[in-house]
């Protein structure tokens, strides 16, 4: 049997939807400038918030097996790498780190207006820092490309099968995935992150779902609006208006129709 060089590891590779599109805009309406700028900030200052959790852990790792004692903690081993409009986590042994983290990301971009696509899954990689390669990474990014098409994180079944217990459990309470209609699970970001994982950045204070809801209400109506034009572009969108639809109703939200999203934009 040939040893793979590589090793199994709980991957994610997302990115920002229309991208190419945000930035021609930038002209007419400088503020996407800084919002996206600001975005992928955060990607990094999130980045290097894990390279620092990942050294105390070690550091704290190796003070216990000092002092001969052994360790009950999974070693942690979490690599995210941002690059352009992109970035990829890693993880071989905690799945919830991945998920929690895809998740806290892109419910803080959602409400600042920027929709997210990508890919949660189990492969063969190589991730250390900057160097990232391996089948499981070409594997994350297909499926990005050619399977969620929406602005959606899939998951993989054996993934969310692995980390069920933590979406159903007091934490999310069935709250972290969804599944959509066509047999897909995927990320939900219609709710705030309800992670305490020291790890994450803490970039907004604390939300309930009605008042998330309520800022990704006003980030989706100029979404549609920034869609005419592009029918791509728009079905993307609509879909994710009739997801906030349904979750708007559960907190007694208005919710988004054309005529509503063309009426807020003239006011």
């Amino acid at each position: 049997m040939t040893h793979s060089p590589f090793h199994r590891r709980y991957i994610a590779f997302v990115d920002i939807l229309g991208f190419e599109n945000i930035v021609k805009r930038m002209k007419a309406d400088p503020r996407l400038f800084d919002t996206v700028r600001d975005a992928l900030k955060m990607v990094d200052a999130q980045a290097q918030e894990f390279r620092e959790y990942r050294r105390i852990k070690q550091d704290k790792d190796q003070e216990t097996q000092r002092g001969g004692r052994v360790s009950l903690d999974l070693d942690s081993d979490l690599q995210m790498t941002a690059f352009s409009d992109c970035y990829l986590l890693s993880e071989s042994h905690q799945a919830w780190h991945v998920l929690a983290a895809v998740q806290a990301l892109g419910s803080h971009f959602l409400a600042e207006g920027i929709l997210m696509r990508g890919s949660v899954l189990r492969g063969r990689a190589y991730h250390n820092g900057q160097v990232l390669f391996g089948p499981g990474i070409v594997d994350a990014y297909k499926r990005e490309r050619s399977v969620a098409w929406y602005p959606r994180i899939l998951v993989s079944d054996e993934v969310a099968g692995e980390e069920w217990d933590y979406h159903t459990g007091p934490r999310w309470k069935e709250r972290l995935l969804e599944r959509d209609n066509d047999g897909s699970w995927y990320v939900n970001l219609l709710v705030p992150s309800f992670s305490k994982w020291a790890a994450l950045l803490k970039p907004t204070p604390k939300q309930d779902v009605a008042s998330h809801l309520t800022n990704v209400r006003a980030s989706l109506i100029t979404a549609w609006e920034q869609a005419q034009g592009n029918e791509d572009h728009k079905v993307k969108v609509w879909w994710l208006i009739h997801k906030f639809n349904r979750a708007a109703k559960k907190e007694d939200i208005e919710p988004i129709s054309r005529t509503i999203a063309s009426s807020d934009e003239a006011e």
